[in-house]
């Protein structure tokens, strides 16, 4: 595939991406200031069994990650929300839970920049996807070895170091990003399963640690998440993507007893529909009738926030694991 070439450094239209060695841990630099007018949109798309996020810079960039399973649903999602391009789309790995929308979405919302990997693996509908790729003129991308970074905006998104492709299991071939916005943080990490985390773990660990939101790997799946990750991204929230009474039992047992002993809340798009967060890089907030505006502990500015409600409220700041409440639980 000749036109998958990784390019170095990108500086177009306000969209910049270069390699970089690595993100200093949190404390030590907030990333790009965030703007008061506009708040960054983090969707997790209910898509079914599979996933798509969608991120809106303040400045109305638009990122997309993997594409869902079907081929019209992240599409009707762009579509309803009035979205008509994309700057960068993202394909986490080649599997078609995560690439079934990707070639419409190509196809109609033309992103810019296309970020692939060049995993072996692959199949007729996937090669349709670098298809519409190639038919469109669109850059294409492969993570490499060292971190990369992108400015959606004010937004900073990372594509972390791409380990050694595995021929025995695509999963752990997945790109893993984490997005930073003032002292909101979310990590995404595909599918990756045990092998593919630990080595970002021992390699890249301040790229993991302390986020805000951790989307949880293969849908809740007991090889997607475990108590050392846990243990390093210390997130407030995860979010899992799947389908109602879907066949593969997700989200496992063992992954929920965990999340229930850490006291980390669950938000699952089976059970919500398409769970929306926003920040203004100090405080986070669930789009949802009822949900109280949150603090965001890795914020700066007064702890005093409102609550959807529009009564004032009080967040303390994070609490260690052990302190931690299981109230929000589910």
């Amino acid at each position: 595939m000749k036109f998958l070439k990784p390019l170095r450094y990108l500086v177009v239209l306000g969209l910049a991406l270069a390699a970089a060695g690595g993100l200093p841990a949190r404390g030590q630099d907030e990333g790009p200031a965030p703007p008061a007018s506009r708040p960054l949109i983090v969707d997790f798309l209910d898509v079914g069994q599979g996933d798509s996020i969608l991120i809106r810079s303040p400045e109305g960039k638009v990122a997309l990650i993997d594409a869902g399973p079907t081929r019209d649903a992240t599409a009707a999602h762009l579509k309803s929300r009035g979205i008509d391009s994309v700057d960068i789309a993202i394909l986490t790995h080649h599997h078609l839970d995560h690439f079934g929308g990707m070639e419409r979405v190509v196809r109609e919302f033309k992103p810019k920049y296309f970020v692939v990997t060049g995993s072996s693996h692959t199949t007729k509908s996937f090669l349709k996807v670098l298809e519409a790729v190639r038919d469109q003129g669109i850059t294409s991308i492969e993570p490499t070895a060292k971190p990369r970074r992108i400015e959606l905006g004010s937004v900073l998104l990372t594509i972390l170091p791409q380990p050694p492709y595995s021929t025995d299991e695509e999963n752990d071939n997945s790109i893993g990003v984490r997005l930073d916005y003032g002292g909101f943080s979310v990590l995404m990490t595909g599918d990756s399963e045990e092998t593919e985390r630990a080595t970002w773990v021992s390699k890249n660990p301040d790229l993991l640690r302390e986020c805000t939101v951790l989307k949880l790997a293969h849908h809740g799946s007991r090889n997607g998440t475990d108590e050392g990750l846990l243990d390093l991204v210390r997130p407030e929230i995860a979010v899992a993507s799947l389908a109602t009474g879907n066949s593969y039992g997700h989200p496992h047992s063992e992954t929920v007893s965990l999340l229930r002993r850490e006291g980390i809340p669950l938000l699952r798009t089976d059970q919500r529909g398409t769970v929306t967060i926003v920040s203004n890089g100090e405080s986070w907030n669930l789009v949802k009738p009822g949900l109280a505006k949150r603090k965001s502990s890795r914020g700066s500015g007064d702890d005093r926030v409102a609550t959807a409600s529009g009564r004032e409220g009080r967040t303390a700041a994070k609490p260690s694991r052990s302190s931690r409440t299981k109230s929000g639980w589910r």
